[in-house]
């Protein structure tokens, strides 16, 4: 990534990238939303990409590996 780039919220508190590399979450603990950036793959450049999710307080975030998750029964 390069250069410097508003979070569309007050008091960033963390971030992460997605698993494709394509979307840089930002979590704006004190304005309560999640607001999701893309990321240019070739210049590492963000721009807004529309998305805000409304959550009280984002303190953290993660992507879920669901691939070996076992429903109803232990593995």
């Amino acid at each position: 990534m390069a250069g410097n780039f508003q979070t569309g919220g007050r008091s960033p508190r963390t971030f992460t990238i997605d698993p494709t590399g394509r979307y840089l979450l930002v979590a704006n603990e004190r304005s309560d939303r999640v607001v999701v950036l893309k990321i240019d793959p070739e210049t590492g450049a963000l721009d807004p990409a529309g998305q805000l999710v409304n959550v009280p307080s984002p303190v953290c975030l993660a992507f879920l590996d669901r691939t070996n998750w076992h429903f109803g029964r232990h593995p």
